[in-house]
Parts: structure tokens; sequence; C-alpha cells
């Protein structure tokens, strides 16, 4: 099970929802120009694309449609887009195949944040006007800022009881080498003598 760095991965889930953010909302703040031809699509390549596209899929339908004109139709912006989308989409593509649990829960934070968002821009902009925001809005949003803040404590209990069940797998193995200390010199240096 491949494990993400708690810290890393907030800011990368941070970034994920500011490009999103860009590519959906803001047109062309991500255009790019490029010298270089359109390059073909290799097998792997094209394999690659989809898996990004099937992720970008389940975090926005519009977003992963967006990104599939734009492999079409303009090769050299998506290769752009794509290099600033991808380390984030991709550790969620290896999430996907390494941890579907751990997937899911973050393709539903991201869910939860993407609808969180414009009813706090709409309470933000009424507050700004002087008027009182919509009572049945700030009801939505209170219930969904408790469902995300809930969604991320779940999902920090699953990260420690998984590093809790890997730190006695690490002790017993310790405990092991420790009590069999002379055949793990003998291996050590059988296998230096060797190799």
């Amino acid at each position: 099970m491949r494990q993400f760095p708690r810290c890393s991965f907030g800011l990368c889930w941070a970034g994920l929802a500011v490009v999103t953010a860009l590519v959906l909302h803001g047109g062309g703040v991500l255009y790019a120009e490029s010298d270089t031809p359109p390059a073909q699509l290799t097998l792997n390549r094209a394999a690659f694309v989809d898996r990004y596209l099937e992720v970008a899929a389940e975090i926005d339908s519009s977003l992963a449609d967006e990104l599939r004109s734009m492999c079409q139709l303009d090769p050299n912006r998506f290769a752009k887009v794509l290099r600033q989308l991808g380390p984030v989409l991709g550790e969620l593509v290896d999430l996907k195949e390494s941890d579907p649990e751990l997937f899911w829960r973050k393709i539903r934070e991201l869910h939860l944040e993407a609808t969180i968002e414009p009813l706090a821009a709409s309470i933000r902009v009424a507050r700004a006007r002087g008027d009182a925001p919509d009572p049945a809005i700030e009801a939505e949003f209170r219930a969904l800022v408790e469902a995300q803040i809930a969604a991320t404590l779940s999902t920090q209990q699953l990260y420690l009881d998984r590093m809790r069940s890997e730190l006695e797998v690490a002790e017993t193995e310790l405990a092991r080498q420790a009590d069999d200390f002379g055949n793990e010199v003998q291996q050590r240096m059988k296998w230096l003598l060797v190799r």
C-alpha cells in the first residue's frame, strides 16, 4: 500500500481545487503556446491519459469533458494543462489502483469542497452588499461544512489506524530480527560475500 505524506497531500488537494477551478471557471487562464508539433499518442501514453481522464471524470465530469476535447483539438494546450494537473491527478490515479477506499474518500472530499465554495461565495457577496444571507443557504453551507469536516476526520482516523497497523508489523519484524541476531549477521555476511 502506497503511503502519501499528510502535509503534502493536503497541499496537493488545495492545489487541485485551485487548478480545477481555473480550468472550469477561468476560461483561457491555462492557455499556453508551444512550438513543438503535436506528438502521436503511443498506446502507453494513451492508456496513461485515459487513466487521468477517468479520475478527472470522478472529480468533475465537465472537467473531464473539457480535457477530452482539449486532448483532441489542442494537444499542445492539453499537454500543458496535464503537466499542471499531473502531480495531483497522478497521486489520485495511483490511489485509485492501490487503495480504492481512500480514493473514494478523497473524491467525496473534493465534491464537498466544490459544493461548498459557491455557497461560501454567495454568502460573502450578500454580506459585502450589506444584505443578510439567505437562511436556507447558510443552513446548507453549515451542513456541508460539517459533512466536510466529518469526512476529513474520518479519513485521518483511517490513516492513523493504518499507521498503527504498519507500526505493529514493523515492531514485530524488529523483535524477530533482534531475537535471531546471530542468524541475521550470518545472512548479511553471506550476502556481502557473494554479491
